[in-house]
C-alpha cells in the first residue's frame, strides 16, 4: 500500500509537470537508489560497519564487566556491612547508567558519521544531475523515490519568494545579503508588537 501511494504521488507530480510545462523537458531519477549504486557508497558503508563493529565490541565488554561485578556483589552481599552494600549498589547503578548513556551516544555518533560520509556523495550526485540537465537541456528533474524536485532550471522558472514574503509580512534586509550570501528574513515591526503585546 505504501509503495502504491508513492507511485501515485510520483505519477501525479509527473502529470502536473507535464500539464503545466508542456514546452519544457523534464527528467526523473531515483536519487537514493542511484546513491546506493555509487562505488563510494559501498566504501562508506564498509567504514561505517567497521566503526559499528568496534562500538559493538566495547558495548559487549562493558556489559560483561557489569555482569561480573553484579554476580560478585550478589555472592558477597550477605557478608558485607550495610554501608558497603549501599556503596556497591550505587556503583552498579552508576555503571549501568553509564552503559546506557554510552549506547545512546554510539547510536548518535553512527547517525552523524553516516550523514558526514554521505555529504560528498550527495554533492557529487547532484553535480552529475546538473551536468546531465545542462547537456540534455532539461528544465527540471523529479526524484521518483520521494516525489521531490532535484533540479529546476532558473531560466525557466519564476522565483516568487519576494511576492510571498510581502504577503506574509516578511522583509529582506538588503545589506545582509551581500555579507552572508543569502537572504536574512525579518518579521515586520507590527508582528513584533503583536508578539510583545505592544500597541
Amino acid at each position: 500500500m505504501r509503495k502504491l501511494n508513492t507511485l501515485l504521488t510520483v505519477a501525479f507530480i509527473l502529470f502536473c509537470a507535464h500539464s503545466f510545462a508542456q514546452d519544457g523537458k523534464y527528467g526523473y531519477i531515483d536519487f537514493n537508489g542511484t546513491l546506493k549504486l555509487m562505488p563510494e557508497y559501498l566504501e562508506a558503508e564498509i567504514n561505517l560497519q567497521k566503526t559499528q563493529s568496534d562500538y559493538r565490541e566495547e558495548i559487549e565488554r562493558s556489559k560483561r564487566e557489569f555482569e561480573r561485578q553484579y554476580i560478585e556483589f550478589m555472592l558477597e552481599q550477605d557478608q558485607l556491612s550495610p554501608s558497603i552494600v549501599a556503596k556497591r549498589q550505587k556503583e552498579l547503578q552508576l555503571l549501568m547508567d553509564n552503559n546506557a548513556q554510552f549506547r545512546d551516544k554510539v547510536q548518535s555518533d553512527l547517525e552523524s558519521m553516516r550523514s558526514e560520509l554521505l555529504v560528498p556523495l550527495k554533492k557529487k550526485l547532484m553535480e552529475a544531475i546538473a551536468t546531465v540537465c545542462t547537456e540534455q537541456t532539461l528544465d527540471y528533474v523529479v526524484d521518483t523515490g520521494t516525489g521531490t524536485y532535484l533540479y529546476i532550471n532558473p531560466d525557466k522558472g519564476v522565483d516568487i519568494s519576494q511576492a510571498v514574503y510581502k504577503l506574509v509580512g516578511v522583509e529582506i534586509v538588503p545589506e545582509k545579503i551581500a555579507e552572508q550570501g543569502e537572504p536574512v528574513l525579518n518579521v515586520k515591526a507590527e508582528d513584533d508588537n503583536k508578539t510583545t503585546g505592544k500597541k
